[in-house]
């Protein structure tokens, strides 16, 4: 009975701290305005129907897109973000409040042949940059990935990764070199609202 106890502790305990987590997001956000999760920071990009668009400042570097592919959807670094970082996020704040979201793998010359895929926690593609530019200030001396492939294999092409340079420019890189991350996700509108 006793263990009993102690385990339901701690699942109040758990409880509890996501509610302080998300009563500490709770404020008037806006499009532009950066918010701390799971050690993080997050910019607010979008507000749409989906919930708060966001993009992390900076999760990692020197960090392999895949070590042999540019297919988002198989990569490693897709694998690991959707695993640890999305435990991180939901612990802070439950997975119900991490939207899942549709990812277009279009390629820089225009191929579909990776598709699309679902993500919890995801990368920007290189439309999506484009799209926000003017959110996402130049990063100093940090390189970071997007979803984007250069091409695909039908092209002859299943290597090359566009990524963000520290001017802003996009530039295409192997994808087993380390960059940086900066994941991308959708949050529940729930956690926001006062």
């Amino acid at each position: 009975m006793l263990k009993g106890c102690e385990e339901r502790i701690k699942e109040l305990e758990k409880e509890i701290a996501k509610l302080k987590c998300v009563s500490s997001i709770k404020k008037t956000l806006g499009v532009g305005d950066t918010f701390e999760l799971a050690g993080l920071k997050w910019k607010i990009l979008d507000i749409d129907n989906r919930g708060y668009v966001c993009l992390a400042e900076k999760y990692g570097s020197d960090i392999e897109f895949d070590s042999s592919r540019n297919a988002w959807e198989s990569s490693d670094l897709r694998i690991m973000l959707n695993k640890k970082l999305f435990n991180e996020i939901a612990d802070e704040i439950g997975a119900e409040n991490v939207i899942e979201f549709e990812r277009d793998l279009l390629s820089k010359d225009g191929q579909t042949e990776y598709g699309k895929c679902y993500d919890k926690v995801s990368l920007i593609s290189m439309d999506e940059y484009r799209k926000y530019r003017a959110l996402i200030p130049n990063t100093g001396n940090y390189w970071w990935w997007t979803i984007t492939p250069d091409s695909t294999p039908c092209n002859d092409d299943s290597r090359w990764v566009a990524v963000v340079a520290p001017s802003g420019d996009i530039y295409g890189d192997i994808c087993n070199r380390g960059h940086g991350v900066r994941p991308f996700c959708i949050f529940s509108s729930s956690i926001f609202e006062s």
